[in-house]
């Protein structure tokens, strides 16, 4: 599992790459914690274009995630998920809780 982040004014980026599992928690926690931590930040996006595999622990993280986005009062959004990933956010509904950007 891979992670890095760009800041552009406002808004932070996280991209995920490879795999998200149980296993990446404590590097995902790192990397999304990290941009809600920056205070000029207000928007957070989670880039999966280069995300090949998640699994239902993975939705729990972020489902974590947005809650403390929340609290911050930050808006989440997932952005360019992979067509594997897309199958999996759209099989759950997952938009019905956090957008979904193309």
């Amino acid at each position: 599992m891979g992670f890095r982040m760009q800041v552009d004014h406002q808004c932070a980026t996280v991209f995920l790459e490879g795999r998200l599992a149980f296993g990446s928690y404590p590097d995902f926690r790192a990397a999304t914690m990290s941009a809600l931590d920056l205070p000029e930040v207000q928007v957070i996006h989670l880039d999966m274009s280069a995300l090949d595999y998640m699994d239902s622990s993975a939705l729990g993280m972020i489902l974590h995630f947005k809650q403390k986005a929340d609290l911050a009062k930050k808006t989440l959004a997932i952005i360019r998920p992979s067509p594997q990933v897309a199958t999996v956010l759209k099989v759950v509904n997952f938009d019905r809780l956090i957008s979904i950007l193309p």
